[in-house]
């Protein structure tokens, strides 16, 4: 059970990044998404899948007692 809430922190840690990505970008250029500038494009999208697949991977693993 603990390793669940691990991972569920974790996941919260690259949503953050991921949001923070964007964010930057949007403080710098004013546009939050732009699939024509693919940079910090790619590290949200990255943060995202890396954040889910560690949800995922939390709820796939069982716990051997």
């Amino acid at each position: 059970m603990v390793k669940r809430w691990v991972a569920v922190l974790v996941a919260a840690v690259f949503f953050v990044l991921g949001f923070l990505a964007l964010y930057d970008q949007y403080l710098n250029i004013g546009i939050w998404f732009q699939i024509e500038d693919i940079h910090h494009e790619t590290f949200a999208v990255a943060f995202a899948a890396l954040g889910l697949g560690v949800l995922i991977g939390a709820i796939v693993v069982t716990d051997e007692k």
